[in-house]
């Protein structure tokens, strides 16, 4: 079902899949801006998140959105939905940025990436089942243009190549990174993704 052109939408088809856009986009502005009771309201009890360095339910991935140190916003591009009754898909086309120092220089780390949210109507009201995230690729751009900047290649070069910068970051802060998670220098991980979200969709 999923990542195939939609068919004619309903008039419902349309609430849903504006409430749907509207759910995850309010959950991503609510960790963006330390919403955290109303981020913490947008998941399922039993819900999954498994990211570059979280893999949990979502009240623990609030918790632990937290204690993060620094900020780490998103730029949100397009999203696509997929509905089948009460349950949906969305993949939302996103850049995760955070700013860091090296060797006293602000550095712009930017990390393209697909997260997909798994959704459900529960009474009558959208919630996330899950979210995972696709990479793409990455990047560390010095802020200013003047700045002496020296990355250790032989560090970037333990993680995927899809999250190296990411990676590298969010180590830095002492974050453990998961390396088997799907990603552009992976298709047979995005594959057998997509399988099994095409298959939970579909029952």
């Amino acid at each position: 079902m999923i990542l195939k052109r939609p068919t004619v939408n309903t008039q419902q088809d349309l609430i849903d899949k504006a409430s749907v856009k509207e759910l995850i986009e309010f959950e991503r502005f609510c960790r963006d801006n330390a919403l955290w009771d109303e981020m913490d309201k947008c998941f399922t009890s039993d819900s999954k998140i498994t990211i570059s360095w979280f893999q949990g339910t979502g009240h623990e991935f609030v918790e632990a959105s937290k204690k993060m140190p620094g900020r780490a916003p998103h730029k949100i591009y397009n999203t696509e939905i997929w509905l089948n009754g009460d349950k949906a898909v969305a993949i939302m086309i996103a850049t995760i940025q955070k700013r860091i120092d090296i060797n006293g220089y602000p550095v712009e780390l930017n990390s393209d990436a697909k997260l997909v949210f798994s959704v459900q109507k529960i009474n009558g009201q959208w919630y996330i089942v899950s979210m995972e995230g696709i990479y793409e690729k990455d990047s560390l751009v010095p802020v200013y243009p003047n700045a002496n900047i020296t990355v250790p290649m032989e560090e970037l070069s333990e993680f995927r190549e899809s999250y190296a910068c990411l990676s590298y970051v969010l180590s830095q802060d002492g974050y453990d990174i998961a390396g088997d998670l799907p990603g552009i220098d992976r298709p047979d991980l995005v594959e057998a993704f997509y399988k099994k979200t095409d298959e939970w969709l579909s029952k």
